[in-house]
C-alpha cells in the first residue's frame, strides 16, 4: 500500500485487504484515496459489496458486514489520528 511520509493514501482499500485476505481488483471498484464508501457511486458501491460477499473470510460474512468493518476501522484510526 502506498505511503506518504507515514500517512495511508488508500486506507478502505488496505482495510478490505487486512480483512479479506485480498486486493480488490481495479475492474470491481478504484478505491485509491478512498476513506468511506460514501465517496463512491451506488454501482461502485454495489460491486464492493459483492465482491466482499464473494471474498468473504468467514465464508458466513456479508458483504454489508465487510464493509462496515472496514470503514470503523479507518475511522477509528483517523479519530486516533493514526491516519
Amino acid at each position: 500500500m502506498p505511503y506518504y511520509q507515514g500517512y495511508c493514501t488508500d486506507p478502505l482499500k488496505e482495510a478490505l485487504l487486512a480483512i479479506t485476505g485480498k486486493e480488490v481488483p481495479r475492474e470491481t471498484c478504484l478505491l485509491d484515496g478512498v476513506f468511506n464508501c460514501s465517496e463512491l457511486d451506488d454501482g461502485e458501491t454495489v460491486a464492493l459489496g459483492d465482491w466482499c460477499t464473494q471474498n468473504a473470510r468467514p465464508h458466513w460474512a456479508t458483504g454489508d458486514g465487510i464493509l462496515e468493518a472496514a470503514e470503523l476501522l479507518v475511522s477509528r484510526a483517523k479519530e486516533n489520528d493514526n491516519i
